[in-house]
């Protein structure tokens, strides 16, 4: 069953027990006030002297002068009429005189009614006559000696006019009851309408997302402040992380499309050779010493760069995992002092020139900053011109503890400043070299670890500047001896 619909019927019975209990309550009430009034006045009229009625008229009791009943003027048909009628009786109940008729003849009293009135009060009861009518009357003994003769007097009025009165009064119950209820039933229906129709709105735009797939897509602001509403902006608040994390989710299965083209293509070349000269000691076993010597030193050679890239791919597949690396506090300066030494072993006449100032402590993986200082270095050594310099730097800025690594070469083109720190990415011949393009790509993961950034920049005499910011715990006063070059 839907919801409006649910809605409406809910309304409609809440209304219509409402009404039931109100009607009810109203009814009852309503019958218990009439049948109060009716008795009260029949009760006044038989202790007051029924004989005296209204004067001259239909109805009235004409009493001589000795005290005796003569005549009554115009008999009152009880079936027709809602008037009270007055009634003497015989001590036996015989009717001795009525104002009142049923067919032409006195209503008749049963016995039994008679005989339970009191001796000093009057018996309000509701009887029917043998010859008809439902009667409404009050009946009281007379007294011993009454002119009339009478044994009982009773005044009594046809329940006619109060069953009708009741039965008009449920009518219009039942009525305003049906009419409440189905107005109930539209307005609960058109309210419970007006209200969902944000959720249904809410319904076509989810279908149509899961058809089309545009996230994009978004419900129209409102500016009611109810459920509904919280609703849509809620609903509009998911689909934006939706569409973020379904962006990231592409960008990533690009990122990772990319990342196992670019993986292959690098490995394809030293797998080639390596083959090859397989192949070449396998097939001829003739070849000359020389020549052996050769392709043993181009596979060891292609091999070496294949683990070196394979490692490099490892560290990059555990960032890409969410792995963390494991910290400590560790000094800054001492570690790029010890890489810039082992360094100039490598340099091949390139100067490499290390200025620390004061040690730098900090929190941070030892062997993941001694790798992003070597990617730095051996960056600069290949970069820089022959007879070039390397010049490396650690300073403490602004709580940051900064490490920079700069040469003398051609620079890096504008357009690729940014761009170099992406996975396989190289610009240009000039800064190739032989690497696989992953280098700078984890030096970039490492910084951002130790929650520093990493970034690059040209110099204005010429060549490339390499600048890590990793916040600081602080200097440690022992100081350090800048290099000799």
């Amino acid at each position: 069953m839907p919801i409006r619909l649910r809605i409406a019927l809910f309304g409609s019975l809440v209304v219509a027990l409402t009404v039931l209990v109100f009607g009810t309550l109203v009814y009852f009430l309503v019958q218990r006030n009439l049948y109060t009034g009716q008795d009260a006045s029949l009760t006044r009229r038989v202790t007051s002297g029924p004989f005296f009625g209204r004067g001259p008229g239909r109805g009235t009791i004409v009493v001589g002068p000795d005290g005796t009943v003569q005549r009554v003027d115009l008999p009152i048909d009880l079936r027709t009429s809602s008037d009270t009628y007055v009634e003497l009786l015989s001590p036996t109940g015989a009717p001795l005189i009525s104002s009142g008729e049923i067919d032409g003849q006195a209503p008749k009293v049963a016995t039994d009614v008679l005989n339970q009135v009191p001796a000093n009060s009057t018996l309000l009861a509701t009887v029917e006559p043998a010859n008809g009518v439902p009667v409404r009357m009050a009946v009281r003994k007379v007294g011993p000696g009454d002119p009339s003769g009478a044994g009982f007097v009773l005044v009594g009025q046809p329940m006619v006019p109060v069953v009708n009165q009741l039965l008009g009064l449920r009518l219009v119950l039942i009525i305003a009851a049906v009419f409440s209820i189905l107005m109930a039933l539209v307005a609960s229906w058109l309210v419970a309408g007006r209200a969902l129709r944000p959720v249904d709105r809410i319904a076509e735009t989810a279908e149509e997302i899961g058809r089309t797939r545009d996230l994009s897509r978004r419900l129209p602001a409102s500016n009611a402040n109810d459920e509904v509403s919280r609703l849509s902006t809620r609903f509009n608040d998911m689909l934006g992380q939706l569409e973020q994390a379904y962006s990231l989710l592409e960008e990533s299965l690009a990122a990772q499309k990319r990342f196992v083209a670019d993986a292959s293509h690098e490995l394809r070349t030293p797998l080639t050779t390596i083959i090859s000269n397989a192949g070449l000691l396998l097939n001829r076993p003739n070849v000359r010493a020389e020549d052996q010597r050769d392709a043993i030193e181009d596979i060891a050679a292609e091999g070496d760069r294949m683990s070196r890239l394979v490692q490099e791919l490892l560290t990059l597949a555990r960032a890409d995992s969410g792995q963390h690396l494991e910290m400590a506090p560790v000094d800054l300066t001492s570690i790029v002092a010890d890489v810039c030494r082992q360094a100039r072993k490598l340099s091949e006449g390139r100067t490499i020139a290390f200025d620390g100032g004061q040690r730098l402590g900090l929190k941070g993986n030892e062997d993941a900053l001694r790798q992003l200082m070597w990617i730095l270095v051996d960056n600069g050594i290949k970069h820089a011109r022959s007879d070039g310099r390397v010049e490396v730097t650690t300073r403490l800025v602004d709580g940051l503890a900064r490490l920079t690594v700069s040469d003398n070469g051609q620079g890096i083109a504008p357009d690729a400043l940014e761009r170099i720190f992406e996975r396989f990415y190289r610009p240009d011949e000039a800064r190739s070299g032989e690497g696989a393009g992953l280098g700078l790509a984890i030096a970039r993961w490492i910084a951002e670890e130790h929650g520093g950034t990493v970034s690059a920049a040209n110099n204005p005499a010429g060549g490339a500047t390499f600048t890590v910011d990793i916040p600081a715990a602080g200097e440690i006063e022992e100081p350090v001896a800048a290099a000799a070059s």
